[in-house]
């Protein structure tokens, strides 16, 4: 019997979505894949989770993150404090 692939996970980069085949990726990744999928961010930009509290969490390229359908990232220059 053949292994059936995973399920792929739909979440939000910067108010688009973002299609994963991987459940569990780094926050590089994540910004990689949401670049290759026409989001307008650049790989060096900052990373953050949107909790559901609304608080941003800052996600670094090298953490590794279970990923969740509709969870929220926005991606931000460095040098953007907003």
């Amino acid at each position: 019997m053949e292994a059936q692939a995973p399920p792929k996970v739909t979440v939000i980069v910067n108010n688009k979505e973002v299609v994963f085949d991987d459940r569990t990726v780094t926050g590089l990744q994540i910004k990689q894949t949401a670049i290759s999928q026409g989001v307008s961010i650049q790989a060096n930009f900052a990373l953050f989770e949107k909790k559901p509290s609304g608080k941003l969490r800052p996600v670094p390229d090298d953490e590794e993150v279970h990923l969740h359908p509709k969870q929220e990232f926005r991606a931000v220059h460095a040098d953007d404090n907003s």
